[in-house]
């Protein structure tokens, strides 16, 4: 029988109200009031509130024809169950200098959720319960307040390949598991964490011959860079549910299975299933941006992505896919043209946001990513803000498409955005792959004071393409079909004074801040940077990184402070390397106490860091 691991993650939602800025003498034109107590019917006020945030953003758009100060939202306490995706367009946002503001109430915890209540709990067997699902189809379960555990076992016991499609395994008795096709068989490689979906499970005498579902197996077999062998681990199969803390969906009896663990009463503890793929868009286009809205101090949680269910996921980079429609062989193995690969999106996405903002705002309890910034944003903060228990990547800015590296429109380009003091812990949870902050093609993007920790992978990940669409393109073993003679937007990024220890935890090849191609007038200052497991684990210029300044960085207990992989076309000479305190260990006479203390939160932000 199939040998299991176990993981749980746990979750601390803290409170935002040390974050808040004060507003100063900026003039409010109207507040409205929204309450899960509420009633549409009523007239918003304090006394008698909105009940959903969609009928208050109707009355923004109603006073806003003609804007004298700010509109305020402010959210009562409690649970906004979100029956659809909360979408800000164009006509929602701030005009004439003034903001659209959507805020907790003084000392209250609004969360924004696209859960399910799952209920009707009984014992099935000994140890073994089941419910109703709420809803289809989801990759998430949150019992009592922590993710429980899709079933899963350990490595396939005598696994061996069984030509191009398949393997073979001496656990026969999967054969006769009930829905092989929910089955996936998940593989660290590397720097990457691939899933691959089964198709179907035969016997064959003594062995169960396992068909995988293509084209994706051949991907994760063929795609450049590392590629998939034997699998680690076994996911999703009823026959697997057999430790507490487990959980399992039949999707066509649309029936939850769990087994709960010491101490729970599955008839009093709140069980959530996520709903929805996606919480909150703000969604404009270039040419008209939505702009100047701010959200603070709320939750957000509770949602789930399909896409890894229906076909696998084959980890480029960073959750990174191949585009199946843009596929590029070389060398015998495959790619996307261009490393236009398709980002595993995330659960709150601004498309075209111009000064949006968010603020002392909690990102928990998420299938995907947390937040996208992407298509144009420009000048967006996110500041002091929770990001833990996220299945993928925390934030990400920018993109890797066409219109991120060479757009035809500037309109295009992601720029001038700030993440800053935030708390970024126990992300990746279930895409291993995910960092915790993701930044592509991008002008003028700021990461600073950010502290960022217990990561499988990479902490800040910046810049893409290996330096193949650059000006005349990368290494000359890179093959593309044709080269670009203008340089990226990549350019003024900055990753400096955050606080990025016991990240790299499962993956190797990778670091804390890591890079790629070419970036003029970037800069990699002042971070603190201790105690990461895979390597390098310090700061790492990887392929085509060139034109970035490194200096004032403290980096201990890593197996590497310092990689260059940017040997080709001399990139490294173009790189800028002084004035770094490597090696030196707290409580030795030569440590930076100073530099390091100045690295992570600011002051006003290290309630964060504090336990409830």
């Amino acid at each position: 029988m199939i040998a299991r691991r176990a993981m749980f993650a746990g979750l601390v939602l803290l409170t935002a109200a040390a974050c808040l800025r004060a507003e100063g003498a900026a003039t409010t034109q109207a507040t409205f009031y929204v309450s899960p107590a509420g009633s549409d019917e009523n007239p918003g006020t304090e006394a008698r509130p909105f009940k959903t945030i969609e009928r208050a953003r109707g009355a923004v758009r109603a006073a806003g024809a003609r804007m004298t100060g700010d509109l305020v939202v402010v959210l009562r306490g409690g649970l906004f169950r979100l029956e659809q995706p909360l979408q800000f367009e164009p006509r929602d946002s701030g005009k004439s200098g003034h903001r659209v503001i959507y805020r907790n109430y003084p000392g209250e915890r609004p969360v924004l959720s696209g859960g399910r209540p799952v209920a009707g709990w009984k014992e099935e067997q000994a140890g073994r319960w089941k419910a109703p699902a709420p809803v289809e189809n989801f990759r998430q379960l949150y019992v009592g307040g922590v993710r429980a555990v899709r079933a899963r076992g350990g490595p396939l016991p005598g696994a061996q390949r069984a030509g191009e499609d398949a393997y073979k395994t001496t656990a026969v008795e999967m054969a006769a598991w009930t829905h092989p096709e929910d089955v996936e068989l998940v593989y660290h490689v590397t720097w990457t964490h691939t899933r691959c979906k089964v198709k179907s499970i035969t016997r064959e005498g003594t062995h169960a011959v396992i068909a995988m579902l293509q084209p994706y197996f051949t991907f994760a077999r063929t795609k450049e860079g590392v590629q998939v062998d034997r699998p680690a681990y076994v996911e999703n199969a009823l026959e697997l549910l057999d430790e507490p803390g487990e959980w399992y969906l039949d999707r066509r009896a649309r029936a939850v299975y769990y087994r709960p663990r010491p101490g729970e009463d599955m008839t009093r503890t709140e069980v959530i299933a996520p709903a929805l793929e996606r919480l909150m868009e703000v969604r404009g286009t270039p040419a008209e941006p939505v702009r100047d809205i701010h959200f603070v101090g709320l939750v957000f949680s509770h949602a789930t992505w399909l896409r890894p269910g229906e076909r696998g996921l084959v980890d480029v980079q960073a959750n990174f896919e191949l585009d199946p429609d843009k596929l590029l062989k070389r060398s015998g193995t495959v790619t996307t043209v261009h490393n236009e690969h398709l980002k595993s999106p995330s659960n709150i996405v601004c498309r075209a946001a111009r000064g949006v903002r968010f603020e002392g705002c909690t990102f928990a309890h998420l299938g995907s990513g947390g937040v996208d910034l992407e298509c144009g944003s420009r000048d967006n903060a996110i500041v002091c803000c929770q990001f833990s228990d996220i299945s993928g990547t925390a934030i990400q800015v920018g993109d890797v498409l066409k219109d991120d590296h060479h757009p035809d429109d500037p309109r295009f380009v992601v720029s001038n955005n700030r993440i800053a003091d935030n708390y970024i812990h126990d992300c990746a949870v279930e895409y291993n792959g995910g960092v915790g902050i993701f930044v592509g093609y991008t002008d003028g993007t700021v990461v600073a004071h950010n502290e960022i920790c217990n990561l499988p992978y990479t902490g800040v990940s910046i810049g893409w393409g290996w330096g193949e669409e650059d000006a005349g393109g990368g290494a000359t073993n890179y093959f593309q079909p044709f080269r670009y003679d203008k340089p990226t937007p990549a350019r003024r990024n900055s990753c400096e004074f955050n606080h990025i220890h016991h990240v790299m935890l499962t993956l190797n090849d990778g670091g804390a801040v890591y890079t790629l191609s070419n970036q003029p007038g970037t800069v990699v200052r002042g971070n603190h940077i201790h105690d990461n497991k895979g390597g390098p684990g310090g700061i790492y210029l990887d392929e085509g990184s060139g034109f970035i300044e490194v200096t004032g960085n403290v980096v201990y207990n890593v197996p590497r402070p310092m990689n260059y992989n940017n040997k080709a076309q001399d990139r490294q000479a173009t790189c800028n390397e002084h004035d770094n305190f490597f090696g030196a260990r707290p409580g030795q006479a030569d440590f930076p106490q100073r530099a390091a203390d100045e690295a992570g939160l600011e002051p006003a932000y290290r309630h964060l860091l504090k336990k409830p």
